[in-house]
């Protein structure tokens, strides 16, 4: 076994603190918080939403002559 693999199985195996749990609930809603604000935001005005998150490709984001 690696040694990447071994301390992947201790850590996983190690319990963790109650005040590591609830670092992770909180980060975890407050992902959800987030994700259920943009999705409220895309719900009331999905063009606008849209246009504002437009994720430009990255063949448009080169500029021309700049060779």
């Amino acid at each position: 076994m690696s040694k990447k693999t071994k301390a992947t199985l201790t850590k996983a195996e190690k319990p963790m603190s109650r005040e590591e749990q609830l670092e992770r609930e909180n980060e975890r809603l407050r992902l959800e918080v987030a994700y259920l604000k943009k999705l409220k935001a895309f719900r009331e005005n999905p063009d606008a939403f849209l246009e504002k998150h437009k994720q430009q490709s990255p063949l448009n984001s080169k500029k021309k002559g700049s060779d």
